[in-house]
Order: C-alpha cells, then sequence, then structure tokens
C-alpha cells in the first residue's frame, strides 16, 4: 500500500508540473481575459474601427448564381479575411458575412448592377483575446483548444489538492483554504448573483399581466 501511495503521488506530482509548464501561456490568456472580458469597456474592446468599401462584383458571377466563385471574389479582390459565416441569395441581391476573433465583415451585392458595398470593423488586441476566450469566431481547431485547456487546468488543480493533503503538516490549513474559497464562491453566487438562489422573482401586487 505504501507503495502504491508513493507511486500514486509520484504521478501526481509529475503530471501537476508538466500539466501546469505545457499549459502556461493559455492558463495565463484565460487568467487574463477573464478580467478584460469583464471590463471590455476599459480596454476599447467595444470600439471598432470602422471601413465602408464599395466596388463592382463581375455580372456574369452573378448570373451563373456560383456562390463559391462570387465569394473567392470577394475575398480575393477586397482581402477579405475569416470563416464566412452567413451566405444569402435572393433574386436582387447577395449577402455575405465574414468573422474572425478581431475583425468582421459584411459584403451586399446588388445582382442587377453588380454594385458591392463592404462594411468591415476592426476591432484591437483586447477584443481579439476576448474572442478567444469565447472561442467565438475562431474555428473548430481552437475549440478543441479550449477543451484541452480545460482539461489541463482541471488536471493541475485535481492534483494539486492531493499534493497538498499529503502533506501532513500543511493538511489542516489547506483544508480550511478549501473551504473557505468554496464557501465564499458559493455564498458570493447565492448571495449577491441576482438569481443565483434560483427562487421566482417576486411580482409586485399592483403589477398587472400582459
Amino acid at each position: 500500500m505504501h507503495i502504491i501511495r508513493k507511486n500514486f503521488l509520484a504521478l501526481c506530482r509529475t503530471l501537476h508540473v508538466y500539466l501546469t509548464m505545457l499549459g502556461l501561456l493559455v492558463m495565463l490568456l484565460f487568467g487574463v481575459t477573464g478580467f478584460t472580458v469583464n471590463h471590455e469597456d476599459w480596454f476599447g474592446a467595444t470600439h471598432p474601427r470602422v471601413e465602408d468599401l464599395e466596388g463592382t462584383t463581375p455580372r456574369e458571377l452573378l448570373t451563373k448564381g456560383d456562390a463559391l466563385r462570387i465569394v473567392e471574389h470577394v475575398r480575393t479582390t477586397w482581402r477579405v479575411a475569416g470563416a464566412m459565416t452567413d451566405y444569402d441569395a435572393t433574386d436582387d441581391r447577395v449577402s455575405i458575412a465574414f468573422k474572425e476573433p478581431g475583425q468582421l465583415w459584411e459584403v451586399e451585392v446588388e445582382k442587377p448592377s453588380g454594385r458591392t458595398k463592404l462594411h468591415h470593423e476592426t476591432y484591437n488586441l483586447a477584443a481579439f483575446l476576448n474572442n478567444l476566450h469565447r472561442g467565438r469566431y475562431a474555428g473548430p481547431a481552437w475549440r478543441w483548444a479550449i477543451d484541452v485547456s480545460a482539461l489541463f487546468i482541471v488536471l493541475a488543480c485535481g492534483t494539486g489538492i492531493v499534493l497538498w493533503l499529503a502533506l501532513p503538516r500543511r493538511r489542516a490549513l489547506g483544508l480550511i483554504a478549501l473551504a473557505v474559497g468554496v464557501l465564499g464562491t458559493i455564498g458570493i453566487v447565492y448571495v449577491l448573483v441576482p438569481g443565483g438562489d434560483a427562487s421566482v422573482a417576486k411580482i409586485p401586487a399592483t403589477a398587472s399581466a400582459p
């Protein structure tokens, strides 16, 4: 039993050290952006630089209705970046949207004339990092990175608790700190967060139904 315990603690120590170092950058990213997401106005993350452009899309592309070639023409001509998030074609116009963590494009093409209007919004670094934090417009690869990072963080926390509890002299202090942290978080959610107690909002007696 002693050997099993020793090997288990050695495994936890190895996982804790290497997972923490391996995921250090991502952990720092989520730690910093946890603050910047909560205070986006402070960092100018909600104020994009706006640019409106105009041009022409060849009518033969619009006549053929080849969505792929239309999209490629827009990308090549105006250097549009990001993943296409919307493509809507009607009898008289084509609307396309492209988004990535730091910018978005909205394109509208008039079929009869080929006239093309582009609305481009570029956001600062804080907004870019905030969108990475949320996994917004970053593609499936980044969503996988978030999942793996979450697993790293959970394992790092779990192995850290195990290693702390393995220290007899500090075990009691660690358990007290853990209890204070858990109860404090639950208390904040229950008492200070609106709806945290999951209670039904009370409707004033004078209020009437719509």
